[in-house]
């Protein structure tokens, strides 16, 4: 049977936020909807939201057990820097935002944080075993994707965007491919270069 939720986390703003998302987002739909094609469980690797301010936007999470642990990732060529929180059986939170000052003004967070808010996700990335498979099969599915996967094959970091979803003619919501090989952390060039792929949309 299709299904197109992810598994609930019991956890009213995670789930809100995730439903909210896949309404809006088709690749994620396919994803889901194709998952009995994959050998491995429907599994979230982490969230993103854009903000304005990342401990502002934060701040709900920690009060319902998310912490930071100085986990943070920072790009000041592309003008951008975010936070990362965790909590025990839930997506890892990943919170970012442009810096205050000049380098700032490099950044494409402010727009669409403007345009679109805060309180929805960037995008969602879902743990694959296999990235190459996982992309062929969505790719059969119509799904577009932007760039290449960053990572090499065996490398502790893999990751690849689908092409934007497209909302008042701007890139909007993304879905993240995330392969991981016993690492748990972020590479900052690989964030760097998936940022830069956001704005690909998708196309009808």
């Amino acid at each position: 049977m299709e299904t197109h939720s992810f598994p609930a986390y019991g956890d009213p703003a995670i789930d809100t936020l995730l439903a909210s998302y896949v309404q809006n987002n088709r690749a994620a739909k396919t994803y889901l909807a194709m998952s009995g094609k994959f050998p491995w469980p429907v599994a979230i690797d982490h969230i993103a939201l854009r903000c304005f301010d990342v401990e502002a936007r934060a701040d709900p999470f920690l009060k319902q057990g998310y912490v930071f642990e100085n986990e943070r990732v920072e790009y000041p060529d592309q003008g951008w820097w975010a936070n990362i929180y965790r909590r025990p059986g839930f997506p890892v939170l990943f919170v970012d935002q442009a810096y205050d000052d000049t380098r700032g003004k490099k950044s494409i967070i402010p727009e669409w944080v403007r345009r679109f808010g805060d309180q929805n996700l960037h995008h969602a990335a879902v743990l694959v075993d296999d990235i190459e498979r996982a992309v062929s099969v969505m790719k059969n599915q119509g799904v577009s994707f932007s760039g290449k996967i960053v990572g090499q094959p065996g490398s502790r970091l893999r990751q690849i965007f689908t092409a934007a979803e497209v909302r008042e003619e701007s890139a909007y919501t993304v879905l993240e491919l995330t392969e991981r090989n016993h690492y748990s952390g972020f590479y900052p060039e690989q964030a760097d270069a998936l940022m830069q792929s956001s704005t690909q949309k998708a196309t009808d």
